[in-house]
């Protein structure tokens, strides 16, 4: 399908962030009619009851699937829309130096963790209801994605170009602040984001796992950790120099610069804005 193929584009490519998006966009939609349309004909239709996670373990035993698909289900339209937006978001940061494998693993496992955590968390009496939507596996990718380009460089508006790492900083904090009951689930997925990048930047890949995504995608290849490491470094290594050089300006003007270091601060900053 054409609005697919264009998704994926707009997706930078990547398969699995285009069918996440479209994934959570579609589910919310056709539960929301189905509901709707439950409500006309007067009668009750409890796919979302049956598809949320429950806070009571005995009932969680018994519907042991909605510790995955609780993630697909959002309560209202803003609730899917900034999930969407952030998923997208951090996705694509992510998969600046990451693959589709280390995407879809940070996803669904910080979604888990996040279940997990909001289980315990009720089952020792700090939490109750029902948890749904994707929240922790976002903060989970958000997470990822933050930890293995600390300083990529994020535009803002009205505010303009700032780390991502500080961006990071704000949206968990917003998250927190705003997160109802749903504070474990939060936690979970932010645990298990920082764990996996670290173990990314270790040179320790768990998501080897899911070997249906080792193969390239389109001209692009599964990079290994080692290799991620080096590009990592190698950026961060330019940062600085930029830095230096920026500094050297600040001090002294930009006449003060050899020949060779303006055509270094050129290069430089031509590279880095990519």
């Amino acid at each position: 399908m054409r609005i697919i193929e264009k998704w994926t584009a707009y997706c930078g490519g990547s398969t699995v962030l285009a069918w996440l998006t479209l994934g959570e966009a579609a589910i919310w939609l056709l539960v929301t009619l189905l509901t709707l349309i439950g409500q006309i004909i007067h009668f009750y239709i409890p796919i979302a009851e049956w598809l949320t996670l429950p806070s009571f373990f005995p009932l969680f035993i018994t519907r042991p699937w909605t510790l995955l698909t609780y993630m697909a289900i959002h309560f209202d339209v803003l609730h899917v829309l900034f999930n969407i937006l952030w998923l997208y978001w951090f996705g694509r940061i992510m998969l600046i130096t990451l693959s589709d494998r280390h995407l879809l693993f940070a996803f669904v496992c910080g979604g888990l963790a996040g279940g997990i955590l909001f289980l315990v968390s009720a089952a020792i009496g700090y939490g109750s209801g029902w948890l749904c939507g994707c929240s922790a596996a976002v903060i989970a990718v958000m997470s990822v994605a933050a930890i293995c380009l600390p300083d990529h460089p994020v535009n803002l508006f009205l505010i303009g170009e700032v780390k991502l790492k500080w961006v990071a900083v704000v949206c968990c904090l917003l998250t927190f602040l705003g997160g109802g009951g749903n504070q474990a689930a939060h936690i979970g997925g932010l645990i298990w984001g920082i764990a996996f990048g670290l173990m990314l930047r270790n040179g320790t890949d768990p998501s080897k796992i899911i070997s249906c995504l080792n193969k390239k995608r389109g001209n692009r290849t599964d990079r290994k950790p080692d290799l991620m490491v080096k590009v990592l470094k190698q950026r961060q290594s330019d940062m600085d120099r930029l830095d230096a050089l920026l500094d050297k300006i600040k001090l002294s003007g930009y006449e003060s610069l050899s020949r060779k270091e303006r055509k270094e601060l050129n290069d430089l900053s031509k590279k880095l804005s990519k």
